[in-house]
């Protein structure tokens, strides 16, 4: 039952999407890409790149940076190694799957002003129709982590194809489209809704790796309280991922000075378990969600008024900015 009205939702969701009533005219509801055309590492000439894959079953899209070898037409080369069987190895040996069916040709890629059109061969129709939002946007996403590529338009043997599921290739897509997207329980009229982007964690063996969550909420006038009031509340019903946050915090104030966001909140740090790696967590999912939002640099959260207090030994910072580095897959292609 819970599977059929998750299923219900979402069809609600991408209709009225389509027919334009959701609020896309929201500052937190766009990933920004995480990488430029630098290198990683210039005497291998090593590009660091970042793919959107989904997981094992599909249920949600995980980003992963692993360096590549540097290439003319390197995008066209990224798509390639999301196919099935030329998945770099420390991305399959994460469980991740491949975006494009076995066999599928890259027929031609060009980029002009913002926009990439992709030509695929007719075997990129054989992908699962259950899993065609995942592929879709995993394929936008990826491409638009490029700092040349805003949009994409999809074509299959030079004709825009006829997609297997509810959404349309008529026109370009971009990062509007959205990622792991979730429905708020208490939305009850859609034409008032907007999108803001939340990160939690998916667990990859031992480890744990970040994922971007676009949630369908109601407007209200506040929308920084309701994007840190999302965080506390966690994933959705039978998400794959899980929250870093301890499961008691309450949220009690935000509030901005500059491009410094405070968060006042009363909960037990010290009974999360985990040592500092838990710590560290908090604090990467608290700092990924709030500086999605324009403006946002530094972050300050404060438990009772005080910095999060943990067992002695675990460092917490009192202010603190987006992590450099995650979600990087050990190893390169």
């Amino acid at each position: 039952m819970r599977k059929t009205t998750c299923l219900l939702a979402i069809l609600i969701l991408l209709f009225l999407s389509g027919c334009g009533l959701l609020d896309r005219d929201t500052q937190e509801n766009v990933v920004p890409p995480e990488n430029g055309d630098e290198l990683i590492d210039p005497d291998r000439e090593l590009r660091e790149t970042v793919f959107y894959l989904p997981a094992q079953e599909g249920q949600v899209l995980v980003p992963v940076r692993i360096g590549i070898p540097w290439e003319e037409g390197i995008a066209k080369a990224t798509l390639l190694y999301t196919r099935e069987g030329n998945l770099p190895a420390p991305i399959a040996n994460l469980g991740l799957v491949p975006l494009l069916p076995a066999g599928t040709q890259v027929l031609g890629l060009t980029i002009r002003d913002g926009l990439a059109r992709v030509d695929f061969s007719e075997e990129f129709l054989q992908y699962n129709p259950e899993l065609e939002r995942q592929i879709i946007s995993g394929i936008v996403f990826t491409l638009t982590e490029f700092p040349t590529i805003h949009e994409v338009e999809i074509m299959v043997e030079g004709k825009v194809p006829a997609f297997h599921g509810s959404l349309t290739a008529a026109e370009p897509f971009d990062r509007d489209l959205g990622l792991n997207l979730e429905i708020s329980p208490e939305v009850d009229d859609f034409a008032d809704t907007k999108q803001i982007l939340l990160y939690f964690l998916y667990p990859v063996g031992e480890n744990a790796f970040y994922v971007p969550v676009t949630r369908i909420v109601e407007k209200t006038d506040n929308p920084l309280q309701d994007v840190v009031q999302e965080l506390i509340k966690g994933p959705g019903p039978g998400s794959p991922l899980f929250s870093a946050l301890p499961k008691d915090l309450e949220l009690q104030s935000v509030s901005t000075e500059g491009d410094q966001v405070t968060i006042l909140v009363s909960g037990d740090f010290a009974a999360v378990g985990g040592g500092q790696l838990a710590a560290d967590r908090i604090r990467h999912q608290v700092a990924l969600t709030l500086t999605e939002i324009s403006g946002v640099m530094d972050i300050s959260l404060l438990s009772d008024g005080e910095p999060p207090q943990f067992p002695a030994g675990i460092h917490f910072p009192e202010t603190f900015g987006r992590p450099k580095q995650w979600n990087t897959a050990v190893g390169t292609q």
